[in-house]
């Protein structure tokens, strides 16, 4: 996904679980929203029912205000 469609779907109030072997140019992606204040991640996690690490992105302030 490119960064626009991540904002996009973050915007409509979707969740993105990001997996660690996610492509590189959308880890960045997600780190350039997070840096603009559009989105919002846990931490690099690992959870017992993922065979990797992964965090969770939600939408963040900037993004909810272009929004409303």
């Amino acid at each position: 996904m490119t960064k626009e469609q991540i904002l996009d779907g973050l915007i409509a109030g979707r969740t993105l679980i990001q997996e660690e072997w996610a492509i590189y140019a959308e880890i960045q992606a997600v780190d350039e929203l997070v840096a603009e204040n559009k989105a919002t991640a846990t931490r690099w996690e690992w959870r017992p029912s993922y065979q990797c690490e992964r965090r969770v992105i939600t939408a963040g302030p900037a993004a909810l205000a272009v929004a409303a």
